[in-house]
């Protein structure tokens, strides 16, 4: 298969594929896989992904050491809990001699001094979900791995400012400061709502982390009781989101989304507790970091971009999507009817 066909395939397996994204509070450390590959060269690939204690993260690491095992790929696989972690984890797989620099980054502007170094001696990087300006562009970084995360959160922009009536004030609670994917997608949502009688009154961060965003959540209910939806950057600062609203006692509904597509997101936009929910195919991120990189080790071309869609799931459509009434992919089927079986395992 070439490669331009390879990567249509994905794209296509991608567009409704099930996956997951948060903060958290122990490191991991994995290594899987031998050091042929099957192909013409032999080549070790690093992966320095976010917290250990982020549902997203485990999903895309265990989808990266499931296909290095099947591709027969040596794989080294780190966790890390914040930017100067990440960085010192990264330059460590550097000195052990790794070919290939999978990074999923805590901060864009933070890792472009650890990407050129990386660059320089000889390491191609891969950036996962989380991009940095300008390093595929110059060729620092081979390419970048994400979804369609801008269209997606302006699609949930637009389902808000048509699902309510009147004046509506909203808030967004943002990952990480300086994350690309933060303000990707509270960008997205602004765009969706430009135009329509709804109020961004609050905009604090919880840094992706659920105990972070039950108290910011809390705080913003108390300043601004009229607020009617809560859109939160990811499952976790959702999940904090919605305790704060249970414990604030509010006398109307304050409507929860969260964005991922964990399996525990998932079950909360099942049984209502989200009205939406993005699904990222964390899944499809994470085999591809073993796909791109042994392209290119055998000479093959590598998109600079691969952006596979990110659906947007209502309470409705997760429900007629297990129902079989609506179609969906069979990996998306598969992670709702694990989420309504009750049987997450984040």
């Amino acid at each position: 298969m070439s490669a331009r066909n390879r990567w249509s395939v994905i794209a296509v397996l991608a567009v409704c594929a099930m996956t997951v994204a948060a903060c958290g509070t122990t490191a991991q450390k994995t290594t899987v896989g031998s050091k042929t590959n099957g192909g013409s060269k032999t080549i070790t690939i690093g992966v320095v992904a976010g917290s250990a204690a982020n549902p997203a993260v485990q999903v895309m690491n265990d989808a990266s050491k499931k296909r290095a095992k099947e591709m027969g790929v040596k794989l080294l696989v780190e966790t890390s809990e914040n930017v100067s972690d990440q960085i010192e984890k990264a330059d460590a797989l550097i000195a052990q001699g790794v070919n290939y620099l999978a990074l999923h980054p805590w901060d864009g502007a933070a890792v472009v001094p650890l990407i050129k170094s990386a660059r320089a001696q000889g390491v191609k990087v891969i950036i996962l979900i989380d991009g940095v300006p300008g390093v595929v562009e110059d060729g620092s970084a081979l390419t970048f791995i994400s979804g369609n995360e801008s269209a997606a959160a302006q699609k949930i922009g637009e389902w808000v400012a048509k699902e309510y009536s009147g004046q509506v004030q909203a808030a967004i609670i943002t990952g990480t400061p300086g994350n690309l994917s933060a303000q990707t997608r509270t960008n997205g949502f602004k765009a969706g709502i430009k135009g329509a009688s709804v109020k961004v009154v609050a905009e604090p961060t919880a840094n992706w982390a659920r105990d972070q965003a039950l108290r910011v959540a809390g705080d913003v209910l108390t300043a601004n009781p009229n607020i009617r939806v809560i859109f939160a950057n990811n499952d976790e600062m959702a999940f904090g989101a919605l305790t704060a609203v249970k414990e604030s006692k509010l006398q109307h509904p304050v409507d929860i989304i969260g964005w991922n597509g964990t399996c525990v997101g998932l079950k909360a936009v099942l049984a209502g507790d989200f009205v939406l929910e993005a699904v990222l195919p964390f899944d499809v991120i994470g085999s591809s970091v073993i796909d791109v990189a042994l392209d290119d080790a055998n000479g093959k071309a590598v998109p600079k971009q691969i952006a596979p869609d990110v659906p947007v799931l209502t309470t409705a459509d997760a429900k007629a999507i297990l129902s079989g009434s609506k179609t969906a992919s069979d990996a998306l089927v598969k992670g709702l009817k694990q989420a309504s079986s009750g049987t997450c395992s984040q």
